[in-house]
């Protein structure tokens, strides 16, 4: 019996052995793919994500710990609530996700809810839409130095912005009107408050860092197997999303750039999950949330090229030859784009408790 037992837990942790096996081995016979990934990691690190994160990150923990932010969010209380049905403090994370990139409105959302400035559900909601590409990362570094086009950036951004606004509204219906009864206990401003904003902001960066060192590594894996083109840009661009809109960006659509941008690949997930953990979502909604906000960045980009074709035909190179593609979005996509809506609203478990 206990022999069966054991061998059931053995088959279970099976497939998770077994690529850990895979992966010291392939590491072991090819260093230099891993080691190129890693170096690749360290100079997106030191170039990109540590400026231009570092800085919101301490931002956003002392906006979290300090009572004096209440008074802006006041000013904005009545479009908070109509628009998201989310107390006045949910605001601010609305807002630093739209400026500051990925992780910050999801870290503020949760320090937030640690703090009793915003109910579970609240800080569920908020989790769904508040974890969006930055301006600096999607103007300068992808419109302007992937795709040499400052226009294309701000399309990006734009379709990021009114996605983050559509799930907001879309979210709103999965309130459970609890955000009236809370009682919170809000945090006065005292003078270690920069500090420990600091010592915050190091600790995210470095989990931040370490997702995408890991990530970086395995695109440096992927890419020595050679698989097919179509293959490698997928799986680079379900992988990390700077890395995925780079190699993608003159090959793609920016539709499909711009879905890249929405689900922000696995490393973001990772570098997120802290945040959602600490606010009790699920990562399957989470998911889903990723998903519908990769296809409405599409949708949204789409329909802004035929109002500002800014940007040239992209290719999609096989070998020697060159072939254009576009992605349009017919009724029939949109049917799809409603379904997944339905389908992410359905994901409410109707009794006491959401999600």
């Amino acid at each position: 019996m206990i022999l069966k037992i054991y061998f059931k837990k053995a088959v279970t942790h099976l497939p998770k052995i077994l690529c850990t096996f895979l992966l010291v081995t392939f590491i072991l016979l090819n260093p230099k793919s891993a080691s190129d990934g890693i170096k690749n990691g360290i100079t997106l690190l030191l170039s990109t994500v540590i400026p231009s994160l570092f800085p919101f990150l301490v931002i956003a923990s002392y906006i979290a710990s300090s009572d004096s932010f209440r008074i802006l969010s006041k000013f904005f209380k009545k479009f908070t609530f109509l628009i998201f049905k989310i107390s006045p403090d949910g605001f601010i994370p609305v807002i630093m996700g739209l400026i500051g990139g990925y992780p910050i409105g999801a870290k503020i959302t949760a320090d937030l809810y640690k703090s009793g400035r915003l109910t579970q559900n609240e800080a569920e909601r908020l989790m769904y839409f508040t974890v969006n590409s930055g301006p600096a990362f999607t103007i300068t570094a992808v419109g302007l130095s992937m795709l040499n086009n400052y226009y294309s950036g701000l399309i990006l951004y734009l379709s990021n912005v009114l996605t983050a606004l559509t799930m907001g509204f879309l979210c709103r219906f999965l309130s459970d009107n609890t955000h009236n009864e809370l009682q919170k206990t809000i945090k006065k401003d005292k003078s270690y408050a920069f500090i420990n904003s600091v010592s915050s902001g190091s600790n995210a960066i470095i989990n931040i860092s370490a997702w995408v060192l890991t990530f970086a590594c395995l695109s440096g894996i992927i890419e020595s197997f050679n698989f097919n083109r179509n293959i490698e840009l997928f799986l680079n661009s379900i992988l990390e999303v700077t890395n995925g809109c780079k190699i993608c960006s003159g090959k793609t659509s920016l539709p499909l750039i711009s879905a890249i941008l929405g689900f922000g690949g696995l490393s973001v997930i990772c570098q997120v999950s802290p945040y959602f953990s600490a606010c009790k979502v699920k990562f399957r909604n989470f998911l889903v949330s990723r998903i519908l906000n990769a296809s409405l960045c599409a949708f949204f980009t789409s329909g802004l090229l035929k109002i500002f074709p800014v940007a040239e035909e992209t290719v999609i190179i096989y070998s020697h030859k060159t072939t254009a593609i576009g992605i349009t979005y017919t009724m029939g996509a949109t049917a799809i784009l409603i379904i997944m809506c339905i389908f992410f609203i359905l994901q409410v478990d109707n009794r006491k408790k959401v999600c």
